[in-house]
């Protein structure tokens, strides 16, 4: 792995990053997409058996994900993991493992997610509400099934648990968890920024690429300002606030930057974006060139 300079952080900064023992860490949270994940959606028996033997030495395994909770245990199944506890929606549920229990949530205010999507469909931009059900499958609503390109391949893949209210806004929709616009049309990018500088304030809001379909395009997505998979691993494990030095968290996108600011041991896909590199303490190779052994091999080494 490379050594890079945290500087999320003036205290973690100012301190060595050495690879502690294994023995030294108990935590593992790493993101599912771009970083467990390669670009065929598989794990790789080199990166599962880094996976096992990290638990092994007594790591507690949290796979972190801005996918339903359905759809990570949907894309997790049969590739032999081992247990692990789940934070979904971009950090606005927590889960034990299997997706048996749900032990935190933290919803957009009833008063908000309407002017969050207002605020998308005033700029002309394909929305998504989501929400959350136990043990139910949780659904999305729309105004329409019909907008951008991007907006209308997600709706393709995800049809059984797609709702249309044509009034959105006004619609009676409970535990929302997120609000979010799909597109890759010219005009996207912009108009979905001026949204997030309008919404800054009062949601926790980021932009990221999503691949469907054989097409690259962007998802803009808004949370509770308290949002984060950081606060949801942390209410998920109320000890490893109290000591964040004894995680290693690895990821690569945007809504991965805080837990990897925040862990002791903070890791970047080779993958990763400019923000998140930037917060890193190592970064280690691509999502398809078995980061995450690597790193866990390094760290097991130690």
């Amino acid at each position: 792995m490379t050594r890079v300079k945290t500087v999320c952080d003036p205290e973690k900064a100012s301190r060595p990053h050495p690879i502690r023992p294994r023995k030294y860490w108990d935590y593992l949270l790493v993101d599912l997409d771009g970083t467990l994940l390669d670009s065929r959606g598989t794990v790789s028996p080199r990166t599962r058996g880094a996976l096992i033997r990290a638990v092994a030495a007594g790591m507690q395994l949290v796979v972190a994900t801005g996918r339903t909770y359905r759809s990570l245990l949907r894309v997790t199944e049969g590739l032999d993991l081992p247990p692990f506890h789940m934070v979904a929606n971009g950090g606005a549920v927590g889960l034990s493992p299997r997706g048996a229990e749900v032990r935190y949530t933290n919803f957009l205010a009833p008063e908000l997610w309407p002017r969050v999507v207002e605020t998308l469909h005033g700029e002309g931009l394909s929305t998504l509400v989501f929400s959350h059900r136990h043990p139910e499958p949780p659904l999305y609503y729309v105004s329409r099934g019909e907008g951008d390109p991007h907006f209308e391949a997600y709706l393709g893949r995800n049809p059984l648990y797609m709702r249309v209210r044509p009034r959105l806004g006004q619609a009676s929709i409970s535990n929302v968890v997120e609000v979010a616009a799909l597109g890759r049309e010219n005009g996207f990018d912009a108009a979905s920024t001026r949204v997030q500088r309008r919404l800054a304030g009062i949601t926790r809001n980021h932009s990221m690429v999503l691949y469907i379909d054989g097409a690259y395009g962007k998802v803009t997505e808004f949370f509770d300002p308290g949002t984060s998979k950081w606060r949801a691993f942390q209410a998920l494990f109320p000890e490893a606030a109290a000591h964040p030095e004894r995680v290693i968290a690895i990821g690569d996108e945007a809504n991965d930057v805080e837990m990897i600011g925040s862990a002791g041991l903070g890791i970047a896909m080779g993958n990763a974006v400019p923000a998140v590199k930037a917060v890193a303490d190592r970064i280690t190779g691509d999502h398809d060139q078995e980061g995450v052994a690597d790193a866990l091999e390094e760290v097991l080494r130690g």
